[in-house]
């Protein structure tokens, strides 16, 4: 069922799906499961990978290799725990955090966010999310000991499409006034 789920998010972005079973000798003739589910494809001369792996650790990447044309933002988004979610009520599990306030709003206010935000609430999901602007890069490792995990494959690919789209605007450097009348 997994492997349909990967297999129909490369056939809708028009890239390439590769999958790997096989098992790894962990020693005293035990082995141990490996299952590599992995999706390239690009947008907007950007380079999308979505890495999965199960068996010997349960860790998803999804990573994005921006144009260079782009003028990308730093932001960093990580997760409030459960029980400090209990002591400060906040809406969102989500934690955004950028010095430029254009890209926070932009990332508070949206819809694939909020998506990763309630999955995050019904879900073992604890993303970590950064955009490293030297590298040119944005990254999402979550772990995926959660039931649903590929559901949070397309949201993470709409965020970022978002803000490859908001990058190519270069408008996030304007006064948080004018910013927020040319988006409105």
């Amino acid at each position: 069922m997994r492997r349909a789920i990967f297999k129909k998010i490369a056939e809708k972005e028009n890239g390439k799906f590769h999958f790997q079973d096989s098992d790894l000798l962990v020693g005293g003739g035990v082995r141990s499961p490996k299952v590599i589910y992995l999706v390239k494809f690009e947008y907007k001369d950007c380079e999308f990978s979505i890495l999965n792996t199960t068996g010997t650790s349960y860790e998803g990447n999804i990573t994005c290799k921006l144009a260079k044309n782009l003028q990308s933002i730093a932001f960093e988004i990580t997760t409030i725990s459960h029980i400090a979610n209990l002591f400060l009520r906040k809406k969102s599990r989500l934690k955004v955090k950028a010095e430029n306030e254009n890209i926070s709003y932009f990332l508070t206010h949206n819809k694939a966010i909020k998506e990763l935000s309630a999955i995050a609430k019904k879900e073992n999901y604890s993303p970590w999310m950064v955009c490293d602007t030297e590298k040119h890069t944005i990254v999402s490792k979550y772990h995926l000991e959660f039931d649903n995990w590929t559901e949070v494959i397309e949201p993470t690919i709409n965020l970022y499409k978002g803000l490859i789209d908001e990058f190519e605007k270069s408008i996030a450097h304007l006064n948080h006034s004018q910013y927020r009348n040319t988006i409105s």
